[in-house]
């Protein structure tokens, strides 16, 4: 087992885990993805999109069930081999490093165009990443305990959103439904998956440390349905309230729904709800993230802590974050048509061989022994 992580978790706390890091940067860019490809049916394939998610739970789980006490780093190395073992983490823990950089972009750009206009974008993903690095440095159980604080916070805050944006509703904007045809249907599908369900990979480099190892299993589900049930409401709202058209267009169209809030003249423009909401889950998805690359390295390199990697990482996604995508327009256009094609790779098909291949061993295994 890894040794780098001396701090346990129970399943309760992993599915917390689950559900922020499924909301976390979702909330904010979903919308707009879906519904650019699928208009009023955007929350439709939201919907079923949670549900294929499931089965890649379920590939998540058996390597888990395989290998209970291993990251799934190690799982790589124990299935392929040594060097071909480390080439394989290699490519993982550089998808992970493109995702910590990826979020923290994404961080950088929704304050330079919603809130801090004036303020230069490497400032705030510096500052942003520094509070992270701070959080990880403490390690896994402190990074868990502080989402258990901030968790109520965050359910209450959507609870208010949704009840405020009741009066805003106009039911028309999701008719006619299923008019965008299955070839949309099944692409909107496919990109939905890469962000965030199956994403949800990285969590295995958490699963060894949770205590409860049956409970865990059924928390995987139990997160992951409950954090794709947030986005498909969001998503929905977004179109009941701004309409398929406006929420293709803009951006954020989540953070315009809390412009849209007017309650009898007094309280109106509320929009900090859903930045709070974004700001807490996209934090405690960004120090997964952080966490896991540090850890998966770490053990790749042979090192007895993970703490020395912490600064340089901190350089290398800061700097990573801004030469890989100059501006906006860029970022938006590699999520649309590459990231998907990048995340399938690594997020299925490598599970794939490890769940494939640790099968075929462990029965070749058992016949010898018999």
């Amino acid at each position: 087992m890894n040794m780098l992580e001396k701090g346990k978790i129970n399943a309760t706390e992993f599915q917390l885990l689950v559900i922020v890091f499924t909301i976390g940067s979702s909330v904010l860019t979903s919308p707009s993805q879906v519904t650019k490809i699928v208009k009023q049916d955007a929350w439709i394939t939201s919907a079923l999109t949670v549900l294929i998610s499931l089965f890649f739970i379920y590939l998540y789980n058996k390597i888990a069930d395989l290998y209970p006490s291993m990251t799934f780093i190690e799982c790589l190395e124990k299935v392929f081999g040594k060097w071909l073992g480390k080439i394989a983490a290699l490519i993982f823990l550089f998808y992970l490093y493109y995702l910590t950089a990826g979020v923290l972009r994404e961080i950088g750009n929704f304050f330079t165009t919603q809130i801090l206009v004036e303020t230069p974008i490497e400032i705030i993903m510096i500052l942003f990443l520094l509070t992270v690095l701070y959080g990880v440095r403490l390690g896994l159980e402190v990074i868990v305990r502080t989402a258990l604080i901030f968790y109520p916070w965050i359910i209450f805050l959507l609870l208010m959103l949704f009840l405020f944006l009741i009066p805003e509703i106009k039911l028309e904007n999701v008719q006619p439904i299923l008019e965008a045809g299955l070839k949309p249907f099944m692409k909107a599908t496919y990109n939905n998956l890469s962000i965030p369900y199956n994403q949800l990979i990285i969590l295995l480099m958490v699963a060894p440390y949770v205590n409860e190892k049956k409970q865990m299993k059924r928390a995987f589900y139990k997160g992951t349905l409950f954090g794709g049930l947030v986005i498909t409401l969001i998503i929905l709202f977004s179109i009941l309230v701004l309409g398929a058209e406006n929420s293709a267009r803009q951006s954020y169209p989540s953070f315009i729904l809390g412009k849209k809030i007017n309650i009898g003249g007094f309280l109106e423009r509320i929009e900090a709800i859903v930045a709070i909401i974004w700001i807490l889950t996209v934090y405690f998805k960004i120090s997964i993230c952080y966490y896991s690359l540090s850890n998966g390295l770490a053990n790749v390199l042979g090192l007895k802590s993970h703490q020395i990697l912490m600064f340089p990482l901190f350089l290398l996604i800061i700097s990573f974050s801004i030469i890989a995508h100059p501006d906006m327009v860029h970022f938006q256009h590699f999520l649309a048509k590459t990231w998907p094609h990048y995340s399938f790779t690594i997020c299925l098909f490598l599970p794939l061989l490890v769940v494939i291949i640790g099968k075929l061993s462990k029965k070749i295994s058992a016949a010898k022994s018999s």
